[in-house]
């Protein structure tokens, strides 16, 4: 019998449809992968699963009994525990705080007993093999570790269904391979775990079964086993996938930045030339963030830097003197850095550029919207309407609206970090010939990217990073995966750039 079965599920909002008749199970002691393109209705069947919501018909049953979830504790208490892709974490507490929130263990007299949390906690990380310190507080990670302070508060619950949304979107490699290795301890103990995610090469490592969804429909269910990439895209798709796309050649006598970068050890120099793509690569923790908050006039304690445009100095003490240069950044943080979740999708569109849109210093509305419209569309977002709170978009969507947002600034240096974090293939596709058109048109790209292969595919040059430096700079086509691991983890010898 299967542990979870949905029936004829559906969820419409204001008449538009969501999921639509939607049929499947799953089984304990199974990894079930659930794959679609951004607005398939991935995250709404998880989100009727997990309680969040309920469907508008359609049923849910676990074991066989018929569920009605009111709210996300009911669905906990019935042993649904979801890891959401965007996190849920309260920054100024502890790991441990984090991990065990609203469930501490308190002593005789009902207050919070520390050392019994701190032990509870260091017993859970050891046993999944999670390295984090329970004491250190959640605003002080990264986003990688955030991400499995997540995936650790989800492991204390008595869980026979685990829903895992994009957990591997933030984690180096090492670190998807340790989660992978969790993943593959909870099946055996014969929970079901239920997982989203873009990376269809891991969902091919990783997953049991695999269900494609398009259009708030399900399309079929097939064993990972003996499947390949092409065929599920072409079912997410409808259409067969087309092969990358090569960088446009860059003109030999483009201008150029010389980025000049001090974080450890002595300046280092970089340059990129107008009409370039180049990729920067590294372990989680390598300074790859830093460095471009760095350049976006964020350095606080990142690092010092320095950007000359064909000898002139530009000034970058903050976002905006940025940005008056034309050095705009695209944030690895959309939640936290890059949504305004209480706003519409054309006030998260324009805000970048309104003083470009209004007339005489007021407002203009209406360019505001052409001007949003226009770029939404042409990133194929997927909403049904423009006056939408952009925090009730997949997170797919939410990422092509940030980058409308970074479009609209025409930029002739774009920093791009993370930009196709949660987007699907397809929409991974679309914001790599955006980009590509950019550079083709002469503004300078970099793009800082998880995605090895991400990075080979659209880059002209890969410079990797380890602890804080450039350690490698490799042409892309002349580059391997093996190549840049090896210069990321230090196993080679450092090509430091100069």
């Amino acid at each position: 019998m299967p542990v979870l079965e949905v029936s004829n599920l559906s969820k419409r909002y204001s008449g538009v449809a969501a999921l639509s008749d939607v049929s499947l199970s799953a089984t304990a002691g199974e990894i079930h992968a659930i794959v679609g393109a951004n607005g398939a209705g991935k995250s709404t069947l998880m989100n009727l699963i997990s309680g969040t919501v309920s469907p508008s018909s359609g049923s849910i049953s676990l074991d066989g009994k018929n569920v009605r979830f009111a709210n996300p504790q009911a669905a906990q208490s019935m042993g649904i525990a979801t890891v959401y892709q965007e996190f849920s974490l309260v920054p100024q507490l502890s790991v441990a705080r984090n991990v065990f929130l609203g469930r501490e263990p308190r002593n005789r007299f009902g207050l919070i007993d520390p050392a019994r949390l701190m032990a509870d906690t260091r017993a859970l990380l050891s046993k999944y093999k999670i390295e984090l310190d329970p004491a250190a507080e959640v605003e002080s990670l990264s986003v990688a570790q955030q991400q499995m302070v997540e995936i650790a508060r989800a492991l204390t619950y008595a869980s026979r269904v685990l829903i895992l949304d994009e957990p591997t979107a933030v984690l180096s490699l090492r670190e998807q391979e340790n989660l992978f290795s969790i993943m593959r301890r909870l099946r055996d103990d014969n929970l079901l775990i239920l997982f989203v995610s873009h990376r269809l090469e891991e969902i091919l490592n990783i997953a049991d079964r695999i269900t494609v969804f398009r259009d708030g429909r399900k399309i079929e269910t097939l064993a990972a086993a003996g499947s390949s990439i092409s065929e599920i895209v072409n079912r997410m798709t409808g259409r067969e996938r087309a092969l990358p796309k090569q960088p446009a050649p860059v003109q030999e006598n483009a201008e150029s930045y010389t980025i000049e970068y001090k974080s450890s050890g002595d300046p280092q120099t970089i340059r990129i030339r107008c009409g370039e793509i180049v990729g920067i690569a590294g372990l989680v923790g390598a300074g790859r963030t830093g460095f471009a908050r760095s350049l976006a006039g964020l350095s606080g304690r990142n690092g010092a830097v320095r950007i000359e445009r064909d000898g002139k100095t530009l000034s970058l003490k903050s976002p905006r003197q940025a940005m008056r240069e034309g050095v705009v950044y695209l944030t690895e943080d959309r939640k936290r850095d890059g949504i305004f979740s209480g706003l519409d999708l054309v006030a998260n569109a324009t805000a970048a550029a309104l003083p470009d849109l209004a007339q005489g210093g007021i407002r203009n509305r209406r360019a505001e919207r052409d001007r949003a419209a226009s770029m939404l569309e042409r990133l194929h977002l997927v909403a049904a309407s423009l006056s939408l709170p952009i925090s009730k978009l997949s997170g797919g969507n939410q990422q092509k609206v940030v980058m409308a947002r970074a479009l609209l600034t025409h930029p002739k240096l774009l920093i791009c970090d993370e930009p196709t974090r949660g987007v699907d293939v397809g929409g991974k596709a679309e914001i790599h010939d955006i980009l590509r058109g950019l550079a083709a048109q002469g503004t300078a790209v970099l793009v800082i990217s998880s995605e090895i292969e991400e990075l080979l595919s659209l880059s002209h040059r890969i410079l990797t990073m380890r602890d804080r430096r450039f350690v490698a700079e490799m042409p892309a086509r002349q580059t391997s995966e093996k190549d840049i691991l090896m210069a990321a983890s230090g196993a080679a010898p450092a090509k430091e750039t100069s």
